[in-house]
């Protein structure tokens, strides 16, 4: 039996996540016959203060299932936190290390999945640093939508490319493959672009701004200009 550990990295506290719902998704297509998965949501380790029990789990990992947001184009925060710290751990404890097969589920805002490729390659990176074999990550644009329109047909054909995606974990996590894999790329807008910029500037950024007492053309202005 294998040790699968999935981990759930959402920042949010009292709301659905997608990065939840990726975890549960990837859960689904791994065999309970031939693995065993242990579920770690990053929040709630920190705040019921089992990083150390939830390290213990992660060092003996066969296959290790990561899923979050993409924020500022990277990891976020709680997410780095969690993978500093547990660098530190694996240093003290790294003759218990299995080399594990990692890989990501990264979910942006934007249309395009390839925006998360950087925030991939961070973890890749990590991996070295763990003695961690990083298979491949799966990119996903406007994960919103997974959420926002569940059980749509706008989003049946992403769905049904995640669910693949997913098998196709599930069938790298049981075999010796060691063949180069590369990312795959989901896309949940099937509509033109345009529509969603309108939407977006109409529901999502401008509304936003209004509540924080700002304007339209304040979307606009550089960093670090006032």
């Amino acid at each position: 039996m294998k040790n699968i550990i999935l981990i759930d990295s959402s920042p949010k506290i009292n709301e659905k996540s997608v990065s939840g719902y990726l975890i549960e998704k990837a859960a689904r297509r791994i065999d309970d016959q031939t693995a065993n998965k242990n579920f770690i949501n990053i929040r709630q380790s920190f705040t019921g203060h089992k990083i150390q029990e939830d390290y213990k789990i992660l060092i003996n990992a066969d296959a290790v299932i990561i899923a979050f947001p993409l924020y500022i184009f990277c990891l976020p925060g709680i997410l780095m936190r969690f993978l500093q710290d547990y660098y530190q751990f694996y240093l003290e404890n790294k003759t218990k290390s299995t080399n594990p097969k990692v890989y990501a589920l990264v979910n942006c805002g934007f249309p395009e999945p390839e925006i998360n490729l950087e925030a991939v390659r961070v973890i890749g990176s990590f991996c070295r640093h763990v003695n961690a074999n990083f298979r491949f990550g799966i990119m996903i644009g406007c994960g919103g939508m997974l959420l926002g329109a569940e059980g749509k047909p706008v989003i049946k054909k992403a769905v049904e490319k995640l669910d693949n995606a997913f098998a196709e974990i599930a069938n790298d996590i049981q075999n010796n493959d060691t063949e180069k894999k590369y990312n795959i790329l989901v896309e949940t807008m099937n509509f033109p672009e345009w529509i969603f910029r309108f939407l977006m500037n109409k529901f999502g950024w401008a509304s936003n701004a209004k509540k924080n007492r700002l304007k339209k053309k304040d979307l606009y202005r550089g960093p670090y200009l006032l």
